[in-house]
């Protein structure tokens, strides 16, 4: 009797002990990604949904086109995973028709010029370099992609992510709902989150292996977000 408590005791130490390692490293991993400075192309990426949104925030012409020129001449690679979607609602209407497609954004930055001949001439030279940048990226580099998330669901996407480099998700909506990010291994252990209250949310951590990772994206709000996802 004495003895099936103890070798029970022991083996709730030695569960104990598997888990607070495997919560150090995680926090280790996290740990190292602070102590490393963003990658250029998500530092771009931000910047130029950031001009976006304070274009058709304020109906700005050229916040827009200069949106569109950061992001066509980020070199990054569309993001070629597919998408699963569950949960959701019917959305309620909204009024946010904000894109993150560069050829979206110069066609409003135009609309919004209106008969500025100067404004124009801007935009169309913008245009002229996004055409000639259309082609840049490196192959299993940078990615990312514009996509729709419904009111109260979850999409996910499974990327692979190199063990000892740093790993970032950036996820940025159109400033209708709070957007939460979860990245989860292939173990399905939770690696890290952004869950604060705005719809602009960033992971970075550094994989001990290479492997799978799930982005879970979530939708807190009562209406669809457009957003956009990039990795590094």
């Amino acid at each position: 009797m004495v003895y099936n408590r103890l070798l029970t005791m022991k083996r709730c130490i030695v569960m104990i002990c598997l888990v607070a390692i495997a919560l150090t490293s995680y926090a280790q991993e996290e740990k190292k990604a602070a102590n490393r400075p963003p990658s250029p192309e998500m530092t771009a990426i931000q910047t130029a949904i950031g001009l976006a949104k304070y274009g058709y925030a304020n109906y700005s012409a050229t916040a827009l086109a200069e949106a569109a020129k950061i992001l066509a001449e980020t070199p990054v690679q569309d993001l070629d995973v597919a998408k699963q979607s569950e949960g959701g609602q019917k959305s309620a209407e909204k009024s946010t028709l904000m894109s993150f497609e560069p050829t979206k954004l110069i066609a409003d930055a135009k609309k919004y010029a209106g008969k500025d001949k100067v404004t124009l001439a801007y935009i169309s030279q913008i245009e002229k370099s996004i055409n000639k940048s259309a082609t840049r990226g490196a192959v299993g580099g940078p990615k990312r992609a514009a996509s729709t998330v419904n009111a109260r669901s979850t999409d996910r996407y499974i990327c692979k992510f190199w063990a000892g480099e740093l790993a970032e998700v950036a996820v940025i909506g159109d400033g209708d709902c709070d957007l939460d990010l979860y990245i989860y291994d292939e173990n399905g252990n939770l690696i890290a989150s952004d869950t604060d209250y705005t719809d602009q949310c960033i992971c970075r951590w550094v994989p001990s292996w290479t492997g799978a990772f799930t982005i879970k994206i979530v939708n807190r709000g009562y209406v669809y977000s457009n957003y956009i996802i990039a990795t590094n």
